[in-house]
């Protein structure tokens, strides 16, 4: 086999390069494709919701006054505990608490309208007038959770007791 002086080696490469005119994106290009997969979002999950039970609110200190929202049709287990410091939601055997939005609007007993976490975010709303019960209140409500792209996975109505836990 022969061999080519370098400057020959130099010229053939630079041909065969020249027969491949990759374009490289422009600037506009390349940040439309970050953009473009950073937009992609998961599909919308549903969020199964458990009842808190009593032993729940023991072990974890979940005592004080507030509302429990009863999903109908759930059985009799508060599915979330409003207070005047914490939402609580139950999801995998695993409670999730939620920090109350104080610039929501107030609902009974120290609750809040609405609450955020890192994945969700809730809204209770009375969609009933709301009545005394002995020492506390109650109410018809509906409760919507969103998912950190604010799309609806949990969307219930209920009955809310709002009193000392």
């Amino acid at each position: 086999m022969p061999v080519l002086p370098r400057s020959a080696l130099i010229f053939a490469g630079l041909l065969s390069l020249a027969g491949c005119e990759e374009k490289e994106p422009t600037d506009a290009q390349a940040i439309a494709a970050v953009n473009a997969a950073q937009d992609i979002k998961a599909p919308v999950e549903a969020l199964l919701l458990q009842p808190i039970l009593s032993p729940d609110i023991t072990k974890n200190k979940l005592h004080g006054t507030g509302c429990a929202f009863v999903a109908e049709g759930g059985g009799i287990g508060a599915v979330l505990l409003a207070q005047d410091k914490r939402g609580v939601i139950k999801v995998e055997n695993a409670l999730i608490i939620l920090a109350p939005d104080t610039g929501s609007a107030q609902m009974p007993m120290g609750s809040w309208s609405r609450y955020t976490g890192k994945e969700n975010a809730l809204t209770l709303s009375a969609s009933g007038p709301i009545a005394s019960l002995g020492t506390g209140k109650q109410f018809k409500g509906k409760l919507v959770i969103t998912d950190e792209h604010e799309r609806p996975v949990y969307t219930a109505n209920g009955d809310v007791q709002c009193r000392t836990i």
